[in-house]
């Protein structure tokens, strides 16, 4: 039986996978698509984040840490929304987040030591691969409630984190009156994170198992490593709020 989605794209999907096809997605086709953005975005990602620590800036300088997310952003919506282009915007996201997360973590390293991102990156794979497990087991399943449940969970921190960018523009200090704020929407962050890949291995079988065309491996590789950068993001934050903590 397959669950229904309010998500258009995840509509489409569905809709084509009804129609058979001898060429159709299969999970050593999205692991292999998902690995390969992953290993684009640590080669450039360590790269950047080395220029940075070596040489105290990068190529691009503010033009690139401002419109690599931008850009990575608007690859996502297109490789959502036309799975045709999916495999080149994919390729273009992994470039652009690649070097913004390099630009990230190396002002992480400059402030808070070497250990934070390899520490973030342990994390991060930790996590990733619990909830693979908690899936995979049936220990977890994820039903339509579960989505709406989750999906709430999103807008409303994408609220919080929007009024915490406005009011740190206008002055307010967020590491003062407003931490703790800041920490529970990052502890929030984490846990959803990690529960959002639960949303992604659930879309994976449940198109998998229903014979989507292959051309949806690299969207449903893509949306799982936009999933596994906002965790690592997280980790980062909630990290540098540990090591705050301790001096």
């Amino acid at each position: 039986m397959r669950y229904r989605t309010t998500n258009p794209v995840m509509r489409h999907m569905q809709k084509e996978a009804s129609i058979a096809t001898s060429n159709t997605a299969t999970y050593a086709g999205v692991v292999s698509k998902t690995s390969l953005m992953l290993l684009i975005m640590l080669v450039v990602g360590t790269f950047t984040a080395g220029a940075l620590i070596q040489q105290g800036e990068v190529f691009g300088g503010m033009p690139l840490l401002i419109g690599a997310p931008i850009v990575a952003i608007i690859c996502v919506f297109i490789a959502m929304s036309k799975p045709d282009l999916a495999p080149l915007f994919s390729i273009i996201y992994a470039l652009m987040q690649g070097a913004f997360l390099g630009v990230i973590s190396g002002i992480y390293t400059l402030v808070f030591g070497d250990h934070i991102v390899t520490t973030a990156l342990l994390a991060t794979g930790g996590v990733f691969a619990a909830m693979l497990f908690l899936y995979r087991s049936g220990i977890i399943r994820v039903g339509s409630t579960f989505r709406k449940i989750m999906m709430s969970i999103l807008f409303g921190l994408l609220l919080a984190n929007l009024f915490l960018f406005v009011a740190s523009i206008f002055g307010a200090d967020i590491y003062g009156n407003m931490f703790g704020f800041y920490v529970l929407v990052v502890v929030i962050g984490v846990v959803a994170a990690s529960i959002f890949l639960l949303l992604d291995f659930d879309n994976i079988t449940q198109l998998v198992e229903a014979g989507a065309d292959k051309k949806y491996e690299w969207s449903l590789g893509l949306s799982l490593v936009v999933t596994i950068v906002w965790l690592f993001v997280e980790m980062l934050r909630l990290l540098a709020i540990i090591a705050m903590s301790r001096r």
